[in-house]
């Protein structure tokens, strides 16, 4: 039987890389690192206020069924906090050296603890590998549109509008015309301690920088990094001068520089 439910589907990027360049236990412990902060539990089964997840390879697929028992009993804001779980693992898995790329939709699902099919997972793993394309997560269009109709994505303590100004605030719209989770600036303001924002961010410069610094031809590989150091560097820009003061940095040290990455060249003349 199928169940209508949000599912997000979610790829480790590099991980043909990883395996050919690491030991067993190097990648048992980077796949077990990424398990956790995916949030996998193998008792959760969807029905309450966490997702069913799965795991095979680099795969992570999460689902949150809209007639769960939780979500019945209480309309907790079920698509909110999907957003806000993509935007802590995102984070969380920068922290590890690891980047993702994903998409989340919602629809017809079937799933136990050995089969897992329907036109919902299909469609979280098209946007995936069809569109995703960079480190981002893409959030259907189909599903902002139902945020605004089914009130089972919403909390039953807010107001459609509201609801909606909540979830806004970890979306944001890229140059091509599609959502995606911006992980970058929400996660940002999850971070309890301020004096690791500046670390975080020098964390996310070094990842980059690690794949795709110093080169000059485009590639496939490079394409993902570039996307990334944009970015990166738009949230840089947004910062305060007071901000690189506060922490006694330059905006040079966080900021993704031409030198470090040739490939940020504009036309600018």
């Amino acid at each position: 039987m199928y169940r209508e439910a949000v599912i997000t589907f979610v790829d480790i990027l590099g991980f043909k890389n990883l395996i050919r360049s690491n030991t067993y236990e190097q990648v048992a412990t980077k796949l077990g690192t990424v398990r956790r902060l995916s949030g996998l539990n193998e008792a959760e089964d969807g029905e309450g206020f966490e997702p069913k997840i799965i795991q095979f390879s680099d795969s992570i697929i999460r689902i949150r069924p809209l007639d769960s028992v939780a979500n019945k009993e209480m309309q907790y804001g079920l698509m909110f906090y999907e957003m806000l779980d993509l935007v802590h693992m995102q984070g969380e898995l920068i922290n590890h050296g690891v980047c993702v790329r994903g998409g989340v939709s919602i629809g017809q699902i079937h799933f136990d603890n050995q089969i897992l099919f329907g036109p919902g997972f299909v469609r979280a793993y098209e946007l995936e590998s069809i569109y995703a394309n960079y480190p981002r997560i893409v959030v259907d269009p189909i599903l902002i549109d139902q945020v605004r109709k089914d009130r089972r994505l919403a909390s039953a303590q807010h107001t459609p509008k509201q609801e909606f100004s909540y979830i806004k605030k970890n979306i944001r719209r890229d140059s091509d015309g599609i959502h995606y989770i911006d992980y970058l600036r929400s996660f940002l303001g999850e971070i309890d301690d301020p004096d690791n924002i500046p670390v975080f961010l020098r964390r996310h410069k070094e990842i980059i920088l690690q794949n795709a610094g110093g080169a000059t031809e485009l590639s496939s590989v490079a394409a993902k990094y570039l996307w990334m150091a944009s970015y990166h560097n738009g949230l840089i820009a947004e910062l305060k001068d007071e901000s690189f003061e506060h922490y006694g940095l330059q905006r040079e040290d966080l900021e993704i520089t031409l030198v470090e990455m040739p490939l940020l060249q504009s036309l600018a003349i």
